[in-house]
C-alpha cells in the first residue's frame, strides 16, 4: 500500500470521526462530507492518467446522479403525500385502534420490513419516518423508532431482487433468480430484523395517548395519493425496460405534477401552495449534499483500487476455490459495508468470483451487504437518509442504541443462512 492509499484511507476515517462529532465541532456533516469527497479526488488526480480519471469520474458521477435524482424525486413524492394529509389519515386510523406502544412498534416494523422488499429500503425509510413522526409523542421513542426503521428497511430490502441496489446488481448479473433470493433470503432477513426489533422494543417508553385525539382529517385527495404510490411502483417496473429506478420516479412525479396543476385550474384544488413546485421547496437538501460528499469519497477509494485491494485481501489469490473463504469474505464484507458503501464492494466481488459459484453464496452476499450496513447509521442509503430526516440521529447516538442490536441480528442472519445451507446439503 503506497502513501496515497494511506492518505486517502486516513482522510476517509477522519471524515467518519468528524461526522460522528459534528455537534461538538459545530459543523454540519454535509459540509464535512463535501470537503472530504472533493479533497480525496484532488489527491487522486496527482499522477493519474487524465483520460482514465475523467472516465472514472463520469461513471461515478452517473451513479451519484442516479441516486440523488431518485432521492430528490422520492422525497418530493413523500412530501406531497404528507401535504395532502395521507400520514395524518394513517395517524387517525392507528389512534382509533387504541393499541399499546409495543404493538404499534411491531406493526410499523413489520410494515417497514415488507414494504422495503416491494419498494426499496430508501423510499420505505422516507415514508415510514413520516408515519412515525405523527404517532410518537416522546422524542426518545421516535428516535428509537427511526433506528428500527433503518434496520427493518435494510433487512427487508436484502431478501428482494428489487429491494436494494446490491440485490438488483446480482439479480441482473444472473447470480440468482428472483425466486431464489425471495425463498432463501427470507428467513435470514427476517432474523436480521426481528432480533433487533425485539431488543429495541425494550427501550420504548410507555406513552399515555388517552384523551389525545388526532387532529381532524380533512377530505383526502385520494387520486393524488394513489399517484404517489404508483410512482414508487413505476420505479420498480422500469427495471423491465432495463432503465434505472429514477426514470420511474421522474415519470410518476411528472404525471402527479400535471394532474395537480390541471386540478388547480379546472378542479377542486384552490391553493397555489399545493403545486409540486412549492412542495419541492420543503425537501431536505442537506441530506442530498451529504450523499454527494460520501459517495464522492467512496468513489475516490474505488478509483484508486483500494476497494479492489480489500476484496482481494478477503478472497485470496484464487477467489471461489474454497467455500469457507467465500463465507468468511462475505461476512467480513458485510461488516465493512457499515462504513464503506456496499455497491462498489459488491461490484468488485461480482467481477472477482468465478462463474459456477452456487447461488446460495450470492444470497449470503445479498444478506451481508444489505444488513451489514445497519451496524452503523452511515452504512446504508436508508441510514444516511434517516440522519438527514432526524436531527438527533447522529453516528454516536446510533452507536449507543442501534449498533449492538443490528450486529446481533446480522450474526444471527448468517447463522440462519448456514443452517439453511446445511439442510440443503450445499
Amino acid at each position: 500500500m503506497d502513501n496515497i492509499s494511506i492518505i486517502l484511507i486516513g482522510i476517509f476515517f477522519a471524515t467518519i470521526i468528524s461526522i460522528a462529532f459534528e455537534h461538538s465541532l459545530g459543523v454540519n456533516k454535509s459540509w464535512i462530507a463535501l470537503l472530504a469527497g472533493t479533497l480525496m479526488w484532488m489527491i487522486v488526480s496527482f499522477g493519474s492518467d487524465p483520460k482514465i480519471m475523467h472516465h472514472a469520474l463520469q461513471e461515478g458521477s452517473a451513479e451519484i446522479f442516479e441516486l440523488i435524482i431518485f432521492l430528490m424525486g422520492a422525497m418530493t413524492i413523500v412530501e406531497m403525500m404528507g401535504h395532502y394529509r395521507f400520514f395524518t389519515w394513517i395517524e387517525s386510523k392507528l389512534f382509533e385502534l387504541n393499541i399499546s406502544n409495543t404493538i404499534l412498534f411491531w406493526i410499523l416494523g413489520a410494515i417497514t420490513f415488507f414494504c422495503s422488499a416491494l419498494l426499496d429500503n430508501l423510499t420505505t425509510t422516507l415514508v415510514m419516518l413520516q408515519v412515525g413522526r405523527q404517532l410518537y409523542l416522546k422524542k426518545e421513542n421516535f428516535n428509537i423508532y427511526a433506528i428500527n426503521v433503518v434496520i427493518a428497511a435494510n433487512a427487508g430490502g436484502a431478501m428482494s431482487p428489487v429491494g436494494d441496489v446490491t440485490t438488483i446488481m446480482m439479480w441482473l448479473a444472473h447470480k440468482f433468480t428472483a425466486w431464489q433470493i425471495l425463498a432463501y433470503g427470507f428467513l435470514p432477513s427476517l432474523i436480521a430484523w426481528a432480533i433487533p426489533q425485539f431488543i429495541l422494543t425494550r427501550q420504548i417508553i410507555k406513552e399515555d395517548r388517552k384523551g389525545r385525539m388526532s387532529k381532524e382529517v380533512l377530505p383526502l385527495q385520494w387520486s393524488i395519493i394513489l399517484l404517489g404510490f404508483m410512482t414508487f411502483g413505476f420505479a420498480v417496473l422500469v427495471n423491465l425496460l432495463d432503465l434505472p429506478p429514477f426514470f420511474g420516479i421522474l415519470f410518476g412525479l411528472g404525471v402527479a405534477a400535471i394532474v395537480i396543476d390541471f386540478r388547480l385550474k379546472h378542479g377542486k384544488l384552490k391553493k397555489k401552495e399545493n403545486r409540486i413546485v412549492n412542495v419541492i421547496k420543503s425537501i431536505d437538501m442537506a441530506t442530498i449534499t451529504f450523499f454527494i460528499g460520501i459517495l464522492l469519497a467512496v468513489n475516490a477509494l474505488n478509483f484508486y483500487g483500494i476497494l479492489d485491494q480489500f476484496a482481494h485481501l478477503l478472497f485470496g489469490e484464487s477467489p471461489g476455490s474454497k467455500e469457507t473463504v467465500i463465507v468468511m469474505g462475505h461476512s467480513i464484507l458485510g461488516v465493512v459495508s457499515s462504513v464503506v458503501d456496499n455497491v462498489p464492494l459488491t461490484a468488485a466481488v461480482i467481477d472477482m468470483l468465478p462463474d459456477g459459484v452456487h447461488f446460495q453464496y450470492w444470497v449470503l452476499l445479498a444478506i451481508t451487504a444489505g444488513t451489514g450496513g445497519s451496524i452503523l447509521v452511515i452504512g446504508s442509503a436508508a441510514g444516511v437518509a434517516a440522519m438527514g430526516q432526524v436531527s438527533e440521529l447522529s453516528i454516536t447516538y446510533y452507536l449507543k442504541k442501534g449498533t449492538l442490536p443490528a450486529a446481533l441480528g446480522y450474526l444471527a442472519a448468517i447463522g440462519m443462512w448456514m443452517l439453511q445451507k446445511y439442510l440443503m446439503g450445499v
